[in-house]
């Protein structure tokens, strides 16, 4: 095809052919009726190649914009089957301790055909808190709660790292349980605010029994 240039139109981009476009416009009023086809002809070309470059990108776009949802639609599926074998593995090490503190272990030993599985509780009791501080009674956030403040400073130096230009500020409040005066109260026998507790944590590992006689291999 006879054009006005001698650009090879198919190697331009997008943002190239429009600038290719804008060129050839602002030409036209310059030019004799002759050159002046060559430049309609070639800015047809323009055109064409210019909205198909439009429509691959909004195919892309489109592409693009289903596998998004695709992906957090299968996002939501992967936690909800997360948060299910979450589930099961705090109601199997629930069997466990039960079992520990129903006194059926041997030294802390649970012994099946293939594996031994040790339960073993930590020594100290763990602070459980079902019920956040801001919904306790005001008494009791008076006496078993305390307010956590959290100061984030931001600066801005000159590049020398000299001079300071700004600086700004931020201060976070939050009620936390003040977890010492829990523990005193509950080893005082006193009375702890609603969805407080004191509740015996466990270590649970697992070793592969390798033979009758009960020599194992860790696998935790």
């Amino acid at each position: 095809m006879t054009q006005a240039t001698t650009t090879n139109l198919s190697t331009l981009n997008t943002f190239e052919l429009f600038k290719h476009h804008a060129g050839l416009s602002h030409s036209l009023p310059m030019l004799t009726d002759e050159a002046k086809q060559l430049v309609l002809q070639e800015l047809e070309s323009v055109v064409k190649l210019r909205s198909e470059k439009l429509d691959a990108i909004h195919y892309s776009l489109t592409q693009h914009e289903q596998l998004i949802t695709t992906g957090k639609d299968e996002k939501k599926l992967l936690d909800a089957a997360i948060k299910h074998h979450e589930s099961e593995v705090r109601g199997l090490r629930e069997i466990l301790t039960t079992l520990h503190r129903m006194g059926m272990t041997d030294k802390n030993k649970l012994v099946g055909r293939n594996y031994q599985i040790n339960v073993s509780p930590l020594p100290d009791l763990a602070l459980e808190v079902e019920i956040p501080v801001e919904d306790w009674d005001p008494q009791d956030q008076d006496r078993y709660a305390m307010v956590e403040e959290v100061t984030t400073t931001t600066t801005c130096k000159a590049l020398n790292g000299n001079n300071i230009l700004w600086t700004n500020e931020k201060i976070k409040h939050r009620y936390v349980p003040n977890a010492d005066a829990l523990r005193q109260a509950h080893e005082s026998g006193e009375d702890l605010p609603s969805g407080v507790r004191f509740i015996r944590k466990y270590r649970i590992t697992r070793k592969r029994i390798l033979n009758s006689k009960g020599l194992a291999s860790h696998v935790d």
